[in-house]
């Protein structure tokens, strides 16, 4: 074989891996913005989901506090209320009928 058709030959295999490279970095490239672009949206539901959950959690807490005040609330009024039926039983009224 001659040496220049050898050379010729190399440098346009050359010229191919060059090209498929250039291919491939373009498709390399666009695929990274994809999934750029995928993180970006997964990233932004993640911050959804905290803010989300704290809200949950601080409404949970404020319910936790109001069930307590609640059930304070009903523990006096029972107490009150024994309070007051051992007073009226300590009156000694008579009994109708």
């Amino acid at each position: 074989m001659h040496p220049i058709a050898d050379d010729t030959d190399a440098l346009e295999r050359l010229e191919q891996r060059v090209d498929q490279l250039a291919q491939m970095i373009l498709r390399l490239r666009e695929r990274n913005t994809e999934l750029q672009h995928s993180l970006d949206h997964v990233a932004a539901e993640r911050d959804q989901a905290v803010k989300s959950a704290e809200e949950a959690r601080g409404q949970a807490a404020r319910l936790v506090e109001e069930a307590d005040g609640l059930r304070n609330r009903h523990k006096e009024a029972a107490t009150r209320i024994k309070a007051l039926l051992q007073q009226i039983e300590h009156l000694d009224l008579p009994l109708e009928g």
